[in-house]
């Protein structure tokens, strides 16, 4: 298996990118499989060499020379228009010609999502595909999507997101029969906008997943069920709000405790390490851009190291468990 890499993509690249690939590298070395980094070779060396990885080159690691790099705060569409030999189009494309299994990348999540959709087209019969975002809960994690990638859905948009967030969480997390909630202002089925009460109607007729109804926003972490569903626009509100979370929160203790002295602080600290560790967006890696005719993995763009090799694997893990196939046959019933 060839896992591309976009070694150009995020806040620190390529350093943190090549931490991550050169660990997944040696890894694959016993098995098999390879990492394909895409970017500016001279800078990609400097760093493999940094890390001591020199002799994976031609074994479990590769790299693809780009000309061209897409800024983390530039247009998608102009990028998607004006470099066409950057570290993402040329990963995509290596993709679509069957040079690679999956694609990973840490950079511009819209250049990523309008890349691999215009490279790879959308798996048969999904209308739009989604991003979508981890929620830790009080019992385990929950998958909210689309938060961002659709800021004007229609119910069947909405309903095909229920079914590629279920395949998702059945084979990713082995739940055998994930509880898929829409997201509303109630939990009556008369509850919510237009979009919501003819999603849930949709969702109760078509009967492809676990509905259990609507659910409110507090419902998320606690966990009331595994996918949360919801059109772009409030899933990102959500997903910005509670980045924000972790950061108030440990300010806010963190300032209490150096007022009870230097041993309380450093035990909240510790603590505080520890029972946030949920909210670490490094342990997830990354999410799927779900229905594009391909495996593409878009991770944050302050991911470190741990956060690629992990994107790595779940890049993996999905073309070993074929979950793109899966999602073609239960899409043709929506």
């Amino acid at each position: 298996m060839k896992i591309i890499v976009d070694a150009m993509g995020g806040d620190e690249a390529p350093k943190r990118i090549v931490d991550g690939a050169v660990e997944a590298a040696r890894e694959f070395l016993s098995q098999g499989h390879q990492v394909i980094l895409t970017g500016h070779r001279d800078k990609i060396m400097e760093e493999i060499r940094r890390c001591e990885g020199s002799e994976l080159i031609g074994k479990s690691m590769e790299i693809v020379h780009t000309d061209e790099v897409i800024g983390m705060c530039e247009s998608p569409t102009t990028a998607l228009r004006e470099k066409m030999r950057s570290s993402i189009h040329i990963g995509i494309e290596m993709v679509k010609r069957g040079e690679g299994d999956a694609l990973v990348s840490m950079g511009n999540t819209g250049a990523v999502m309008a890349c691999g959709l215009m490279g790879l087209g959308r798996i048969e019969g999904v209308q739009r595909p989604t991003i979508g975002a981890f929620f830790p809960t009080i019992k385990g994690k929950s998958l909210v999507l689309d938060v961002g990638a659709n800021v004007d859905s229609k119910p069947v948009h909405l309903l095909q997101f229920g079914v590629m967030g279920s395949i998702y969480m059945h084979a990713m997390m082995n739940i055998p029969s994930p509880k898929v909630g829409l997201l509303s202002v109630g939990e009556e089925d008369s509850k919510g906008d237009n979009l919501t009460i003819q999603a849930n109607q949709l969702f109760r007729e078509k009967q492809l997943f676990d509905f259990v109804g609507n659910v409110e926003g507090r419902d998320i972490l606690m966990g009331s069920s595994d996918v949360v569903v919801c059109d772009g626009f409030v899933g990102n509100v959500i997903l910005k709000m509670a980045e924000s979370f972790v950061k108030v929160l440990q300010q806010k203790i963190g300032g209490f405790a150096q007022q009870a002295g230097a041993e309380a602080s450093k035990t909240f600290k510790e603590f505080f390490a520890k029972s946030m560790s949920d909210w670490d967006y490094q342990s997830h890696g990354g999410v799927p851009l779900l229905g594009v005719n391909g495996v593409v993995i878009i991770g944050h763009g302050s991911s470190s190291g741990k956060a690629l090799y992990r994107a790595i694997h779940v890049a993996k893990e999905m073309v070993e468990k074929k979950i793109n196939e899966v999602i073609r046959e239960k899409i043709k019933l929506s």
